[in-house]
């Protein structure tokens, strides 16, 4: 995989690329509890049929930022595929990364060729709580205000407190125990997590588009959505919408599967993923 570092106005974002550049592409935008490096085994699984490019949104993983003016993560998003020579492509997104994905596609309509979400956020979304759920949503939230508000000393140790609820909540989900076998699920997204609030104590603003929630009928391209059945209400109610209002839009609901989808169920995700593009493509699935 080959790394760039890409200039963007008062700042820079940390991108890598795999596949070969002048075959199809796609652009993976990642979630809100992860950075680029979440993608890195996909992408290297499917360098075989497509040339992905994943980045670290400003604020994120290795990518920098001045914390003086006004940003967008939209035009951050143009700003690579234009780095990339990319006219249009397809956006691979999860969570925070997937409703980035939709807003982008609702702006740039004629740079988007499809829309591969996972755990999808959308902005604007009404998504509905489930009453043994919000303990541990309110215990995510008191941490966050705790460690946003921390004294200097307590920063390490508030950070992660705070950490080891959003593991709790989106790597097990709220209703599963801390099963053994997603230990190293675990440890990975608290790692990226650790990086992430190196740089997100103090963040510039950002714009932000037009909702995205009411719109959602005017995406004209295809959308595959995949859902674990042990996510939040409130994200299996979002990627419900989804189908229900995308004109060519399809669901996935994964078994036994929480919120960091692409982590837990790597393999589900890199075969659902090689489906749905060879669909795209018209192209032979594997094995005919």
């Amino acid at each position: 995989m080959e790394t760039r570092t890409l200039t963007v106005p008062g700042g820079t974002l940390h991108a890598v690329s795999s596949g070969a550049p002048a075959g199809p592409s796609a652009v993976l935008v990642h979630s809100g509890i992860a950075h680029g490096q979440m993608w890195h085994p996909l992408m290297e699984a499917l360098s075989d049929e497509m040339f992905s490019v994943a980045y670290d949104c400003r604020c994120f993983g290795r990518s920098t930022t001045t914390l003086d003016g006004e940003f967008s993560d939209l035009a951050d998003l143009g700003s690579v595929l234009d780095a990339y020579g990319l006219d249009s492509t397809v956006l691979v997104a999860e969570s925070r990364g997937a409703r980035l994905a939709i807003d982008f596609a609702l702006a740039h309509p004629e740079r988007v060729d499809g829309l591969f979400l996972l755990a999808p956020d959308v902005s604007g979304f009404d998504s509905p709580v489930a009453d043994e759920e919000r303990p541990l949503l309110e215990a995510v939230g008191e941490a966050e205000e705790a460690w946003d508000t921390a004294e200097q000393a307590d920063v390490p140790r508030t950070v992660e407190e705070l950490i080891a609820l959003e593991v709790r909540l989106f790597v097990d989900g709220p209703g599963r125990e801390q099963a053994p076998e997603r230990a190293a699920v675990r440890e990975a997204v608290a790692e990226m997590l650790r990086l992430n609030y190196t740089q997100q104590k103090d963040t510039p603003d950002f714009t932000r588009p037009e909702p995205a929630a009411d719109r959602l009928a005017k995406l004209d391209v295809p959308v595959r959505v995949l859902v674990g059945d042990a996510d939040t209400l409130g994200m299996r109610a979002t990627a419900e919408e989804i189908e229900r209002a995308v004109p060519q839009a399809s669901l996935v609901r994964v078994p036994d599967a929480a919120h960091a989808l692409t982590l837990e169920r790597e393999e589900t995700v890199v075969r659902e993923l090689r489906t749905w593009w060879r669909e795209l493509r018209q192209l032979p699935q594997p094995g005919e």
